[in-house]
């Protein structure tokens, strides 16, 4: 947190000698107050934007409270050291004196961070409605990067101006963010653009052997330059396919991870199968080859025992080229 001293002391003075100016009641002299027992508190919380005397002094006179200043900005603080007390309670009539010369008080505000995400996500739709029309992702270079907000407010971001190079893909934002009673903070951000693609992945974990389904897939978004070859893209890519391996949830897929599933198996007795705008010819078979769907395996003729070329299109069925060449 940072520390800063009381400000707003000035400008209460010139306040009070205004009011007297004007005729406006002043606060009491010390006389009018005196043998109320005060203390300066040590430590005070703030949920609001303004120092009230109450938050410096404890047992207070009743009517005495007044505005003294602004808070610190959430998530600050700043310290009231002891001449600043003194005048304090001379301006407002406050019988008090220090039982000591450390006495200060430490004003703290409440407050809560924005999260970067909710930053990032605004910067990204500033990018794609003035430069990119692709889906983009982007990520901040200044990662220090701390905007505090009141801890009961909800976080509005503004990107007031952002300059965008597409040659090394970096920006320049100016971002505000209010903080209540028509104040904002303000910052720059700087960052790299990213493209993203969006691919398929599991909703639940896959153990070797199992079958993926249409129902087991979500979408995800990862960027472009981390996709490659064997990048599964395509959720024709893993339906009715085969975990390999393991496959965790929300995972990005390699095609590697997935296997076809076999439909026939060495040794398997097939139906070859034949067909033409005419007739449909089968015959029995014996596959000599295991396979998924739309591979060529070598089956068996059991009529002949001659070795036919067949591609499987479901379980224990393979399609052949000819009739010749399944009766041979």
């Amino acid at each position: 947190m940072t520390r800063k001293m009381l400000k707003p002391l000035k400008l209460i003075t010139a306040a009070a000698l205004f009011g007297i100016a004007l005729g406006i009641p002043q606060p009491a002299t010390a006389s009018e107050t005196k043998g109320v027992p005060l203390f300066a508190n040590e430590t005070v919380m703030l949920d609001r934007d303004s120092l009230m005397l109450s938050d410096l002094f404890i047992g207070l006179p009743a009517g005495k409270d007044a505005r003294v200043g602004d808070a610190p900005l959430p998530g600050e603080n700043m310290v009231v050291r002891l001449s600043t007390l003194r005048k304090l309670a001379s301006i407002h009539g406050l019988d008090w004196a220090p039982p000591h010369s450390r006495v200060r008080v430490a004003v703290q505000r409440e407050g809560r961070a924005v999260p970067l995400q909710m930053v990032r996500e605004a910067i990204a739709e500033r990018l794609q409605r003035d430069y990119i029309a692709d889906d983009i992702d982007v990520e901040l270079t200044n990662r220090r990067l701390t905007l505090m907000i009141p801890a009961d407010m909800p976080p509005e971001i503004s990107v007031d101006t952002i300059d965008y190079n597409s040659q090394n893909q970096r920006f320049a934002a100016s971002i505000s963010v209010p903080i209540g009673n028509g104040k904002v903070i303000r910052a720059q951000a700087q960052g790299e653009v990213y493209p993203v693609i969006e691919v398929p992945v599991l909703s639940r974990h896959a153990a070797p052997g199992e079958t993926i389904h249409a129902s087991d897939i979500v979408w995800t978004e990862m960027r472009a330059r981390r996709s490659n070859y064997n990048t599964v893209t395509s959720a024709d890519q893993l339906v009715g396919m085969s975990a390999r391996r393991p496959i965790s949830a929300g995972r990005v897929i390699r095609r590697t991870d997935v296997k076809p599933i076999e439909l026939i198996h060495k040794g398997d007795l097939v139906t070859m199968i034949f067909r033409t705008s005419f007739m449909t010819l089968t015959l029995r078979g014996q596959a000599l080859e295991s396979g998924a769907r739309k591979d060529t395996i070598r089956v068996k003729n059991l009529s002949s025992g001659k070795t036919v070329v067949g591609s499987i299109t479901q379980s224990g069925i393979v399609s052949v080229a000819g009739p010749r060449l399944a009766m041979n």
